[in-house]
């Protein structure tokens, strides 16, 4: 089973005493569910000590979600019509939607958006079940109530590090950017705490693994593989229904559905179109007030046309690379070729590097594209001493040594040059902390491994780094601001006992 250790889970979520707690006709519920001997006489005693949820449960077995052509009034019947299995699922799933907040704001995110996104879930993964001949339709139905269970159960026991996280995330944050800000996500939350619970095994592990189906282990059964299948859709269609980017998602989802079930795309939008209704009639059994919004017809439309749009989009933005890449290179030749040489490393020199800086500050400003545009600096340990102890010519082969080097180890589009005395410069136009850290690194060890033989003496060199990218610029003065940036994580590299390198680890400036 999932473990609060193994996913990494921090131990204050662990130890806190308000995390949400299963409902007394719940308890009840899962009680009657693992005891064999239970009949439909004591579910429905059990049900009928919550007016409200068996006045749920008789609505819920009377309306289109089953179908039954039949009336049915009473917690026997609809137990005996339904099946025991069916009734104890939705009675756990029913009574857990009563128990919860259905308004308001929790760590920053909306309630009303968290049960428009989960009455989706819920009611998409029956009727995928239902679609694809699936006997678990029910617990499908559970797994999607709960799948965005462990965001409200962050927001009550971790509000102080998840508010962050959902206000940085424009409200709704990804299991991608939950993992890379706090360690681990909302689903391993959610899933540790239904285990806690006890709920049944086959929900537990089809919720944990509902948006990532790769992570499976080997010797899952296929019954939870078939569900965890249904609940991948699912979690597309949630995409689809809710999210503003919902073309990619849509076109996932038919690729996926037709390699796994054989089904065309036709279908899949009929019974997403068809949700609306099933949607809406759980929303009112449940007490929960949906907003406004487009029909889902107008939503597919929509979905289509953003498909229809990435991939037009995608060639323009081909054709657009391959021009930019191209009249980047001949700016780079360009500069090369006006700029000053430096005679002695035969880089470019310290205008060269203002002006090529400079051009690319611009560049980003004028087209307002958050790429990364990177900057290193670095300084020849104890560079003096050669000069002082074999002369200035001793001193000009290291510089000469050292500016091969850079030329080696750095890329075509990349822009080496000889800062000032002993101080190298190296400009990326494209990168991020780690890629920049990695050039510098390759860079460092590289020069380390160089000897430089002057008149029968063997020298050893090595050198200093400090760098920072940044991927968005206010003025074209900011390039002066990334110099200096650098320059303190020079400095700081220096401090630290040289022939070593220290990056900046964001891609703002300090204070933004």
């Amino acid at each position: 089973m999932i473990s609060l250790r193994h996913k990494g889970l921090p131990e204050a979520l662990l130890k806190a005493d308000n995390l949400p707690s299963l409902p007394a006709v719940a308890l009840e519920v899962l009680r009657l569910t693992q005891d064999e001997e239970s009949t439909v006489d004591d579910l429905a005693q059990c049900l009928s000590r919550d007016p409200a949820l068996a006045a749920k449960l008789l609505k819920l077995s009377n309306s289109s979600l089953f179908g039954m052509g039949q009336e049915i009034t009473t917690l026997q019947r609809a137990t005996m019509v339904l099946g025991m299995k069916t009734v104890k699922l939705m009675s756990l799933s029913f009574s857990l939607a009563s128990s919860l907040p259905k308004s308001g704001r929790a760590a920053g995110f909306d309630l009303v958006e968290y049960w428009r996104r989960s009455l989706v879930r819920s009611v998409a993964a029956k009727s995928f079940a239902t679609l694809m001949r699936n006997r678990h339709a029910d617990e499908a139905f559970l797994c999607g109530l709960l799948g965005n269970f462990g965001r409200l159960v962050l927001a009550r026991a971790l509000p102080e590090a998840y508010t962050p996280v959902v206000a940085e995330c424009r409200g709704w944050p990804t299991l991608d950017e939950e993992q890379s800000r706090l360690g681990f996500t909302s689903v391993d939350v959610g899933a540790t705490l239904l285990e806690t619970w006890q709920l049944p095994e086959l929900v537990v592990h089809a919720v944990a693994h509902a948006e990532r189906p790769e992570e499976l282990p080997a010797e899952a059964t296929v019954e939870l593989r078939e569900l965890v299948e249904i609940l991948h859709l699912t979690s597309l269609a949630e995409v689809v229904l809710c999210d503003a980017h919902k073309g990619p998602a849509l076109q996932a989802m038919h690729a996926r559905i037709r390699e796994r079930f054989g089904l065309e795309a036709t279908a899949v939008d009929a019974m997403l179109i068809g949700l609306e209704a099933g949607i809406a009639e759980t929303g009112k059994m449940l007490s929960i007030e949906l907003p406004p919004g487009a029909s889902h017809e107008d939503i597919m439309n929509q979905a289509r046309t953003q498909i229809v749009d990435v991939s037009l989009g995608t060639a323009i933005d081909l054709v657009e690379a391959k021009r930019t890449n191209d009249r980047l290179e001949a700016e780079k030749r360009q500069l090369a070729s006006q700029a000053s040489t430096d005679r002695l490393t035969s880089l470019p020199n310290r205008a060269a590097f203002d002006d090529f800086l400079e051009s690319h500050v611009a560049r980003r400003i004028q087209e307002k594209r958050p790429l990364s545009l990177g900057l290193i600096l670095l300084d020849i340990d104890r560079f003096k001493k050669f000069n002082d102890s074999f002369g200035h010519a001793a001193g000009d082969a290291v510089l000469r040594r050292v500016g091969s080097v850079l030329l080696r180890e750095t890329r075509k589009e990349d822009f080496a040059a000889r800062y000032g005395g002993e101080e190298f410069a190296l400009v990326i136009p494209t990168t991020n902390p780690f890629g920049l850290k990695a050039l510098a690194e390759r860079a460092r060890e590289a020069i380390a491994k160089e000897s430089v033989v002057f008149e029968g003496q063997t020298l050893s060199v090595t050198a200093s780094f400090g760098g920072a990218c940044i991927a968005e610029f206010a003025s074209k003065e900011e390039g002066a601001t990334l110099v200096k940036l650098a320059d303190h994580y020079l400095y700081r590299a220096k401090d630290g006992g040289r022939n070593r390198t220290e990056i900046h680890p964001g891609v703002r400036f300090p204070g933004r």
